[in-house]
Order: C-alpha cells, then sequence, then structure tokens
C-alpha cells in the first residue's frame, strides 16, 4: 500500500456524502442540538439528505465538522451495525469485504474512500511487526473526532479478516478524551492516548496477508468495476451542476427586497459564478442538464421544505418561490408529486 493517500482530485470541486451529514445531525441532536438548529448552522436541508446518493459541497461539510468540534462526540454515537458505515456504502462495503487478503481489503478501502468523502488524508506506513494509519483532517484537525470515526471504520474491516475477531488496537488522538472513553478502549481492545501529536491506529501486520475464507473470486472483479464506475460518477456527476444548484437555491431562499423572476434568476447566477450564459449552458449540457431543470429541482426541494417546516400559505409559498399564482405552484408540485401542496402538508404535519 502506498505510504499516503488523500482524496484530492484535481480539476473539480470536491464533495461528501450526506450519509456522513446524516450521522452527524444525529450525534449532533443526541448531543442537545436540534435538526432545525443543525440546518441553520450547516444550511443543509432535510429535503438534501433523502436522497441516498446525494454529496455535500466542501463550505457545508466544513459547517458540520466545526459545528460536530464544537457541541463534542460522544463514542456513544457509534454504530452498532457490524462493519460501521458500509450498509449505507454498499458498492465500497461489497468490494472490502470480499478480498483475498486483509491487505487487498485495505487497499481498496484506500483507493475508493472518496466514494465515502473526498477529503482529509489517510497514510499508511508498515513495518515488520506493525501496520499502522494515520489520520490527517483538514478540517478542525485538532478535535480527533473525526479520526476516531475513521479508525472505527477500518477497525471494524480488519476485524472481519480476523476469525477471532480479538484484534487490539493501539489509537492516539489529538485532542482531549470524548465523553465515554471507557467505552472506546473497550471497542479498540486497549486504552486510548488523547492529546497525542498525530491520530493513529496500529495493529500486529501478521493480519495483513491471512486469507479469507470465504473469498469469492469469480465475482470480485465485478465488486471491483462497480465500485469504479460508482467512483467515475462522483468525479463526474457532481461537480458543476452541483454547484450551480447549491447556488440557485441560496438565491431562492434570499432573493433579497425586489424578489426573483427566472430571468433575474439566471443572470444573478451567472454573475455570482462569473461566467457567461453560453458558458454556464455548455457546461451543464456536458453533464446532461439544463440550467430550467436544475431550477425547477430547486423550487420543488423548497417548497416541500416550506411546507413541512413552516405554517406559510400557499399563496406566500407560491410568491416566494416565484410562481406567478398559486394555482400554478400548484400545477408545478403536481407534476412532481403525487398530491397537491396541502396534502403533502397534512403527511408531513403527521410525520
Amino acid at each position: 500500500m502506498s505510504s499516503r493517500t488523500s482524496s484530492h482530485f484535481s480539476g473539480h470541486s470536491r464533495t461528501v456524502s450526506n450519509r456522513i451529514a446524516v450521522f452527524a445531525m444525529d450525534a449532533a441532536e443526541r448531543a442537545g442540538v436540534s435538526p432545525q438548529l443543525f440546518t441553520t448552522r450547516t444550511g443543509i436541508s432535510p429535503q438534501e439528505l433523502v436522497d441516498r446518493s446525494g454529496r455535500i459541497d466542501a463550505a457545508r461539510h466544513r459547517r458540520v465538522v466545526e459545528l460536530m468540534a464544537h457541541v463534542g462526540v460522544s463514542s456513544r454515537a457509534m454504530p452498532d451495525l457490524p462493519h460501521m458505515l458500509f450498509p449505507d456504502f454498499p458498492v465500497l462495503g461489497n468490494l472490502c469485504l470480499n478480498a483475498r487478503t486483509l491487505r487487498e481489503a485495505l487497499e481498496s478501502y484506500q483507493t475508493f474512500r472518496p466514494l465515502i468523502g473526498e477529503f482529509d488524508f489517510l497514510g499508511y506506513r508498515e513495518t515488520p511487526e506493525h501496520a499502522q494509519f494515520e489520520y490527517i483532517a483538514e478540517f478542525a484537525p485538532a478535535s480527533g473526532f473525526q479520526a476516531l470515526s475513521n479508525f472505527q471504520v477500518l477497525a471494524s474491516l480488519i476485524r472481519a479478516y480476523d476469525g477471532l475477531e480479538q484484534t487490539v488496537f493501539r489509537v492516539s488522538l489529538m485532542g482531549p478524551a470524548v465523553p465515554g472513553a471507557n467505552d472506546i478502549g473497550e471497542y479498540f481492545g486497549a486504552a486510548v492516548r488523547y492529546s497525542a501529536d498525530a491520530n493513529r491506529l496500529q495493529f500486529a501486520s501478521a493480519l495483513l496477508d491471512a486469507p479469507l475464507v470465504h473469498y469469492n473470486a469469480t465475482l470480485a472483479p465485478f465488486l471491483r468495476q462497480q465500485a469504479q464506475h460508482e467512483l467515475l460518477r462522483i468525479q463526474r456527476g457532481h461537480r458543476f451542476s452541483y454547484s450551480v444548484e447549491h447556488l440557485i437555491s441560496e438565491i431562492i431562499r434570499d432573493p433579497g427586497e425586489e424578489g426573483y423572476a427566472s430571468s433575474s434568476l439566471l443572470a444573478q447566477t451567472c454573475q455570482r459564478l462569473n461566467t457567461s450564459r453560453w458558458t454556464l449552458h455548455r457546461r451543464l449540457q456536458s453533464e446532461g442538464l439544463h440550467f430550467t431543470e436544475l431550477e425547477s429541482r430547486v423550487r420543488y426541494k423548497e417548497a416541500c421544505r416550506l411546507l413541512s417546516e413552516t405554517t406559510l400559505s400557499l399563496g406566500h409559498i407560491s410568491e416566494q418561490l416565484g410562481f406567478s399564482s398559486q394555482s400554478a405552484f400548484t400545477r408545478f408540485f403536481r407534476t412532481r408529486h403525487d398530491v397537491p401542496p396541502l396534502a403533502f402538508r397534512q403527511r408531513a404535519q403527521l410525520g
């Protein structure tokens, strides 16, 4: 394995899976932060977390990390599911849990870790006695809680290749001990060292080349191909169009005193991106999209949010979203949902 892997890719804006934001929101709620406050602090709406393939841009991911560093994270927020994050990332999980050896599984994890997020660094070093990962965070690097989450995932994967599941990990974390420190020590099999100079996870290198008894050689190349296709989709799919969609959402939520119309929305978007309409349309077309499609998508998401989270009248919502009338808004909503706006609101209020 390489000495250091980075989640950076050149030539596009980096993103992280919205599943990370879901985990963070759940942990923040356990720490006393309401979902509404989480949305306000991070700029991530509940609707954006519904699409399991959705991605979050760098600016809002940073807000999530900084919020979590501020409120503190308890070890009791650890998922109880076996193999940690993999149920939410089945493409990555299938590949990593069907390798000939643990060494190959860890190499696959490092290569395709961007399926989870394209941030931070995960370094690797090996001696005849020990294998060691070092985690370097881009945002809130001194807190240690991001390293803890990554080390839990790695430990879960490593133990999947240890038939006895008794692997002991030596873990060092930057920052002070988190609530439930004893639970963390029990999880890793040894006490965790805090206020360290780096975030490190160490285990016996003898485990690296132990074979996986249930390895499926026929299935393995197909799983890797699937992971490669998914990584390519992320690199190509959630890029310029994602930035445009997020910008449209910002303008619609805060249109200014004069409000907005479709024509002014396009003009404002181009102005903020410092690009021409022709360039904007060309770049969106290269991703198989059109500006009006993104606008409709954002208006629908915002409509769902306003109907679910506010008591604004339909007339007010239709005006805020730039529709010519309430009936026009209702027709728009019905083309994208099986019920009219009021019925949707009633369902949302019933949970």
